[in-house]
């Protein structure tokens, strides 16, 4: 199966360069943006399977980010921020984040956070999802490349959010 993408948007170079060593030696593949203009952009154009999330950040700010993300993509949003007041955990928690870690924070609990939801949204996890090994499944003039997350309806690649994918794998296997 391929590497679960984790897109890390935060702006303080130790703390992204933190995340993004543990995620690689957790076996992820860490994508990263260092503000909120360029992560939106990163979310769209590569669809990873989690966000790890900072709020206060240049260009735009995460809470932008999170309410953009949420209208167009199926992805768990893990806030992680320097924000640790209540009404701060709720407006992030109702604007569609999943999670909401305070800094400074435990990287082992982040870890466990992570991996708690990858379970729960990645592919590969329950029945339906198709494994790597699948390869392509075609059915007409509609192909869908398993191990590489791609559907091509006659030739051109069509853009298909996460929980999408799967549930047309599992159709196409049927």
């Amino acid at each position: 199966m391929p590497k679960a993408r984790i897109l890390v948007v935060e702006d303080e170079e130790n703390i992204l360069e933190a995340i993004r060593y543990n995620l690689e030696a957790q076996g992820y593949e860490a994508l990263t943006a260092t503000d909120g203009q360029t992560g939106l952009a990163e979310a769209r154009a590569e669809c990873p399977d989690l966000v790890i999330l900072d709020l206060m950040l240049p260009s735009m700010d995460g809470l932008e980010v999170c309410r953009a993300i949420r209208r167009e993509q199926d992805m768990p949003i893990v806030i992680l921020t320097a924000r640790d007041e209540e009404v701060d955990r709720i407006v992030g928690l109702e604007l569609g984040a999943d999670d909401y870690v305070t800094k400074p924070f435990s990287m082992r609990e982040l870890m466990a956070r992570v991996r708690a939801h990858i379970r729960r949204y990645r592919p590969g996890t329950g029945s339906s999802a198709p494994e790597a090994g699948e390869g392509t499944l075609v059915s007409g003039n509609l192909e869908l490349d398993a191990a590489g997350h791609r559907v091509r309806l006659a030739g051109r690649e069509l853009s298909l959010r996460p929980r999408e994918f799967r549930l047309l794998a599992l159709f196409m296997r049927r």
